[in-house]
């Protein structure tokens, strides 16, 4: 796996590229002596597909199958000898860099490798595509970029782009330019998203197929969720233009246009979570599994004067929207790693103890020679801890996203966000406000998702989300506390709240309104 990371090596499924291939076809039905460039052709399945096409291999003027593998591109050229392809022994950067001949058809799945991965020459390479593309961010994010960008230079006027792209392309900050790029270098884009992961090696890593057309007689930008594989062969999908997805992000595909403008149109009269609090990452103690410790672990090695409670992930919270003291009880009760090493630059540790002990047991793992580690004044000493915040909101999540008041005062790493409120407002009433059909919308709308359910809202997606703030009355809280911990859903919740805290706050909002949001969130 630590191979496949270093080369960014996940293999298309055949069943995708046969797919790819017999879908294009059809759109390169009007074309004969058809050039193709496969920039990244690891064990080859996209060469096999076109060339095993009945009718496309007969349309076939040459193949050129890039790849910096020595022993995949002789999978490739000594499995056949088909006499108009051409395997070509290169890194594509370095391909690239000497090439400018346009193709009928590229298509690909370029490496996935971040940019701490690269070598030297890869960044350079990297960020002189970005810059004669006049894209103004010229830092390399992951190398998938670049070969996106460079390969839409190598299509000719009449030719088409076909790639399988991280869905990071859909979502993240540093992919809006990509986007732009992409709209205005093709007439006619079509993406067709999964709700299954493509590539059992990358867990983690959601996949779509982008398809771009530098002509076309029905241009515009075209979506299609996919539910299983097998529905492209079967092509049981229908692609929908959707002429209101403007925004940077182009998650809202999955919603109709009077959807997309019934939440603009709300959230314009909003404020943002960043108006009624402050935020910042949670502790960041380099190593999780040592720093953070259980109460065996505390009395084994007498640590009890150097400890502070602290959560350090969301499955150690309960299903509610309030963290006690007896919640924390009872993680130490199982026990549950509950307690931060927390040492001050005061603290002197007597070569004697079993702390001591502990500490030669952190070098044994070398921590000590970790990067993060290096930079303290002690190793072991967690800088910034400072106090508990009184809430904490979960960057990551599945169902619903998780913000839940810290009554038991405890720290939190930097799985959460450490959430204090500004003056005149109550984490109590924002909480409350939080749990609405519009704002979980807009979370799902406005963060990034992985594969396996995952959703996770970056520092500023947090802030920027918008909220109805309500002010609770003395007692609702508490109610609200129960409420939750009770509920069948989340959208038995939104369901409740939906009614009063958005027919508070939108004088003009219909039940058919509130009906469409709550289909909203469901289909998120």
């Amino acid at each position: 796996m630590i191979n496949k990371k270093k080369i960014g090596s996940f293999y298309t499924p055949k069943a995708i590229s046969d797919f790819l291939v017999d879908y294009l076809c059809r759109k390169l039905s009007d074309l004969d002596n058809i050039s193709i460039l496969e920039p990244s052709a690891g064990d080859g399945v996209f060469v096999r597909s076109l060339f095993n096409h009945e009718i496309f291999s007969r349309k076939i003027r040459e193949v050129t199958a890039v790849e910096q593998s020595k022993i995949e591109l002789d999978k490739i050229s000594g499995t056949r000898k088909w006499s108009s392809l051409t395997a070509i022994h290169s890194d594509f950067l370095e391909f690239q860099n000497e090439n400018e001949k346009k193709f009928s058809l590229v298509i690909g799945n370029p490496p996935y490798i971040k940019k701490n991965l690269l070598e030297p020459s890869q960044i350079d390479h990297c960020k002189i595509i970005h810059q004669n593309a006049k894209l103004s961010d010229n830092q390399p994010k992951n190398i998938w970029a670049a070969f996106l960008v460079r390969c839409i230079e190598f299509t000719a006027e009449d030719g088409i782009l076909a790639f399988v792209l991280p869905s990071e392309l859909l979502q993240v900050k540093f992919a809006s330019e990509l986007r732009e790029f992409i709209l205005k270098e093709f007439a006619r884009v079509e993406v067709f998203t999964f709700n299954e992961l493509l590539f059992d090696d990358c867990k983690g890593q959601d996949t779509l197929i982008l398809i771009g057309e530098r002509k076309s007689d029905h241009p515009g930008l075209y979506y299609c969720n996919i539910e299983k594989v097998a529905d492209l062969a079967e092509r049981k999908f229908s692609l929908v233009q959707n002429a209101e997805v403007k925004e940077s992000k182009w998650t809202r595909h999955h919603l109709d246009s009077d959807e997309i403008q019934l939440l603009e149109r709300l959230k314009a009269e909003l404020k943002n979570v960043n108006c009624y609090s402050s935020s910042k990452a949670g502790i960041v103690t380099a190593a999780n599994d040592y720093f953070i410790v259980d109460a065996n672990t505390v009395k084994d090695y007498s640590l009890q004067s150097y400890i502070k409670p602290i959560i350090q992930k969301s499955i150690f919270v309960n299903g509610g929207v309030e963290f006690t003291t007896a919640d924390f009880d009872l993680l130490v009760s199982k026990p549950r790693p509950a307690y931060l090493i927390a040492i001050s630059k005061e603290s002197e540790i007597a070569q004697d103890t079993k702390f001591a002990e502990y500490i030669e047991i952190g070098k044994d793992r070398f921590l000590h020679e970790r990067y993060k580690m290096t930079l303290r004044e002690k190793w072991f000493e967690v800088p910034n801890i400072g106090l508990p915040p009184t809430a904490f909101f979960f960057k990551r999540c599945n169902e619903y996203p998780k913000f839940i008041k810290n009554t038991a005062q405890v720290l939190a790493t930097d799985s959460a966000y450490l959430v204090t409120m500004k003056p005149g407002f109550t984490i109590e009433s924002l909480i409350y406000s939080f749990y609405n059909s519009l704002t979980l919308a807009f979370s799902e709308l406005d963060g990034r998702y992985y594969g396996g359910g995952v959703l996770e809202l970056t520092p500023n997606e947090f802030k920027q989300l918008p909220v109805p703030y309500l002010n609770l009355e003395n007692g609702g809280f508490e109610k609200f506390v129960q409420t939750f911990k009770g509920k069948r859903s989340i959208g038995e919740i939104c369901k409740t709240n939906d009614a009063i805290i958005l027919k508070s706050t939108f004088k003009d909002l219909t039940d058919s309104d509130l009906e469409k949001l709550s289909t909203i969130r469901t289909k998120l």
